[in-house]
Order: C-alpha cells, then structure tokens, then sequence
C-alpha cells in the first residue's frame, strides 16, 4: 500500500514540476519575444530613424504593459507635421513634463517614433581581451542574439510540453516526433560550437598576424578557473588537466586593459618581472601576448557533441528487431 502511494507522490511531484517548468518557460518566451521586438525597433532606428526634436504636449506614466513594471517608463505625445503621435520613452535622468524638448527618431517608413537607448544585449568588454572568455555572440546583433534567445526558449518549452503530454496521454507518438527534433537541435549545436571553435583559432592567429608589437608595464597577474573563474593559487601538476586560464594587466591609453597570457608568464610576473610583450591590433582594438598560444578547450565541445550526433544517427539506422517464432505463439 505504501508503495502505491510512494508512486502516486512521485507521480503528482513529477506532473507539478513540469507544469511549473511549462508556466515559467512560456513567460520566459513571452518576455523573450518581446525583448526580440524592442531589439528590432531600435536596430530599424539606429540605421533608418531620422533624428527629429519635438515638443512634449502631455504626459502618461500608466502601466500600459507588463513590461512597463520593468523599468521607468513614460507614454509622451507631442505633434508632428500637424499629426499627433505618442513615444514609449525612458525617464531615468530627467522628469520629462509638457514644454520640454524631447529628441527621437523617427522611421518614415512606419510612421512611428521611438528613444534610441542603449541595448540590452551586452557586448563585450573592451578591458577584457575577447580571448580570455571568447565567444562569437559579440559578432552577432543584439536583435539576432534576442531572437536567438527566444528559440531556444521554445526549443525547451517544446521539449517540457511533449514530456508533460506523454505522462498524461500515453501517446507513443509523442517520442516518435520529439527524437528528430532533438537530434536536428544536437546537430545544430554542435555546428555552432564548431563555428565558435573554428572563429577562436582564426581570431587569435590574426592578433598575431596583425597585431603591432609593443611591451606593456604589467600592473597585477591573475589566475582564473576556466569554467568557475577567480579562485585561490593551486599548482596544477603533471597527469592534470590545465583548467586554468592566466591574464595580466595593464594600462593603455590610461584605461585598464586585460590580456591572456601563458603559466610560464604568469609565474614570471608573479616572480617580480613587469614588462611584458604584446601585440595590439587597432582594427579590432585588442591584445595578445606575443608567446601565446590557443587553448584546447573551445575544441572540446564540437567534438563530444559531433560524437553524440553520430552515435544517435547510427542507432536510428539499425534496423528493428525481427519478432521471433516465440513471439509469434505468444501473441
């Protein structure tokens, strides 16, 4: 008896968890969407908005969306060419009131205006060499990383929803469309990480290539984990895998700027030397230390995750087991 509802609880625990896993991925959908949008709208008015000052006529501060709630938000109208208009804008520095002059841009093309703030698809650090944690999303758009972002978000939600709906209907069918999709999403993730492995050994042999020689008056050298960061000094000694990652620091140009380096230059800073040689490449207004050379790591992922694609696609190539005379007499 117990064990039946030791089952039951597992059961109903299981159903609850998905179900919350569901309700929070779709609002994390949702809000990805409309993070995509406003991505997209201020890319159209950073490249075809016309910058047009205007007068505010009146003011709204109602939460007219969710997302209103995020932030210190205010609703604007003011007149255009005889027409009236309204502008969703940010308030953070000022108290816009009616009177005020208001810059915006405008997109003919719509016949909408809007704020042209700053983006909230970061990129990256200009005091941090893009080899000390290298990713190729810098190089993508922010709009192209939201709507990135929102697929992937679907992709789980798909996933969530088709586990959901197989513990509660017992479709076999289910599984049968859920395999190609996860195999299609195995195979596209494992040409990203190789795309991101390929644009790591490229960017580092260009620094080299075209980067201009100079040395650099060594502020502090760190050391980082790999995959946690910042942590304590400890050796990493023979038959170990070297999971850390060294960088030195610098002025340039009276800002602070971060460089990777190897563990033979990091113990020779850390021994008391200061000068340091490195290449800087104005194009891509970033440094490389002159020894350095590219970490194995970024190769790593491609290679489990392309094993992974050929041990699946082998598997759905065998062909089904043939039911035997046994079988047969039994049903």
């Amino acid at each position: 008896m117990f064990s039946k509802v030791f089952t039951l609880a597992g059961r109903f625990f299981s159903l609850l968890g998905a179900l919350v896993w569901t309700a929070l991925l779709g609002v994390a959908a949702l809000a990805a969407w409309h993070f995509y949008q406003d991505e997209h709208l201020r890319g159209q008015l950073e490249s075809h908005g016309q910058a047009v000052t205007v007068r505010v006529e009146h003011t709204d501060r109602d939460r007219r969306q969710a997302w209103d709630n995020f932030g210190n938000f205010i609703y604007v109208g003011f007149t255009y060419h005889g027409r009236s208009y309204e502008a969703r804008c940010v308030s953070d520095t000022a108290c816009l009131a009616p009177g005020d002059q208001l810059t915006l841009r405008y997109l003919p093309q719509q016949d909408v205006f809007g704020q042209l703030g700053p983006s909230l698809m970061h990129g990256r650090d200009p005091a941090k060499s893009r080899l000390l944690r290298w990713s190729v999303m810098p190089d993508v758009s922010p709009e192209n990383r939201a709507l990135l972002l929102f697929g992937l978000l679907l992709v789980m939600l798909f996933f969530v929803v088709s586990g959901l709906l197989a513990s509660l209907t017992g479709w076999r069918g289910i599984p049968t469309i859920a395999r190609p999709v996860g195999f299609v999403v195995l195979a596209l993730l494992a040409g990203y990480c190789t795309y991101d492995a390929v644009a790591y050994y490229r960017y580092a042999a260009a620094l080299q290539r075209d980067g201009r020689p100079q040395e650099v008056l060594v502020q502090h050298a760190d050391q980082h984990n790999y995959f946690t960061g910042p942590i304590g000094r400890r050796k990493v000694g023979r038959g170990r895998l070297p999971d850390y990652i060294y960088d030195a620091t610098f002025l340039f140009q009276s800002q602070p700027r971060a460089v990777a380096i190897e563990e033979s230059e990091y113990e020779r800073l850390k021994a008391g030397a200061t000068r340091l040689a490195v290449r800087y490449d104005a194009a891509r207004d970033d440094f490389i230390a002159a020894d350095y050379t590219p970490r194995w790591e970024p190769v790593l992922p491609p290679l489990v995750l392309w094993l992974l694609v050929v041990l699946l696609l082998r598997r759905s190539r065998k062909p089904d087991a043939q039911p035997t005379r046994a079988d047969v007499y039994q049903s």
